[in-house]
């Protein structure tokens, strides 16, 4: 289940691994309140931080220059590399992007039609202009395909400005207490959309506690008619769906890609093994991008295996 202390790692001065067995109090003393306006009553007991099964066990060798896992539903945090250092996000922005759309008072309803405008000449075009389509199945078109077009068609639609709305972007990542974020575009195309791979991970979990969000956030593709066109097949940009960690026992939740030329590769995704555990793994400025996915399924597998979670 999504949720619980890892949501603010925001605040967080990183700290070593916590002692096996013990919460990691330090790690989120800055942000408790919101914390605990945000966990459900149920789940306000303190949930311990699994435990390493072998204490010479350190990591796993990575290629990108940021990385960090962590248990979802402790916030412990399990391996981390250069946590803190801040790069370019690329298309991890269109996960604040879509939780903003979320708070604004048009949502998901009614439809939107594409202009010009809407259309930048670094992606391969999906939709054209004068197609009319949804504006939930332009959401999900921008999650799964990470498709830029839909980002600006459904800010330009928004009742927002496209200035208000990053104005809000950065609001909202000031609020969730994600103090690393600077965005500056709505889609990841600008390199000055930054933020370091701790944040990233509690965006993600964040994110993915909205329904309309983790339902797009792992489908392997999406069929998007537009009125009176052709149906559109629009495939995920996460290879890892056709992975070992898509199949039993394990379980995607939800991941987002993104890529730029001066930013490298990067992911993030959120994992579930049989017995529910969560495990979210990011990966900032890797060096291919094939890589990116390689390492993803590596920390994961070595989390789920390297630990023991307690009492849960």
């Amino acid at each position: 289940m999504l949720g619980s202390l890892i949501g603010l790692m925001a605040a967080m001065s990183f700290a070593p691994p916590a002692i096996p067995g013990s919460a990691p109090a330090t790690i989120f003393s800055q942000s408790l309140p919101v914390q605990a306006a945000m966990v459900s009553p149920r789940r306000l007991t303190v949930v311990r931080t699994p435990r390493r099964k072998d204490p010479d066990n350190l990591g796993v060798v990575v290629t990108g220059n940021s990385a960090f896992v962590a248990d979802v539903a402790s916030g412990g945090v399990l391996f981390a590399k250069a946590p803190h250092d801040v790069h370019s996000i690329a298309s991890l922005t269109k996960l604040m992007t879509a939780l903003v759309l979320l708070d604004t008072d048009k949502g998901l309803d009614g439809e939107l039609t594409f202009q010009a405008s809407d259309f930048d000449n670094q992606s391969k075009p999906v939709f054209a202009v004068g197609d009319t389509v949804t504006r939930r199945e332009a959401f999900t078109a921008l999650l799964v395909g990470s498709v830029n077009a839909s980002g600006e068609a459904l800010v330009r639609t928004s009742g927002l400005s496209r200035e208000q709305f990053i104005l809000r972007m950065n609001q909202k990542a000031k609020d969730l207490h994600l103090p690393s974020f600077t965005f500056v575009d709505v889609t990841g195309l600008e390199t000055g959309n930054r933020g370091n791979a701790a944040d990233v991970a509690a965006l993600t979990t964040i994110a993915l506690r909205q329904d309309e969000i983790r339902k797009a956030a792992n489908l392997p593709e999406v069929v998007v008619t537009p009125r009176g066109g052709k149906p559109l097949g629009i495939k995920s940009t996460n290879l890892l769906l056709d992975s070992f960690l898509n199949k039993n026992p394990y379980k995607i939740i939800g991941a987002k890609t993104g890529s730029l030329p001066d930013a490298g590769y990067n992911l993030a995704q959120v994992t579930r093994d049989a017995k529910g555990h969560e495990v979210v793994a990011v990966l900032l400025d890797s060096d291919n991008h094939f890589s990116r996915y390689r390492d993803v399924k590596i920390m994961t597998a070595w989390a789920f295996d390297s630990f023991e979670w307690l009492n849960q």
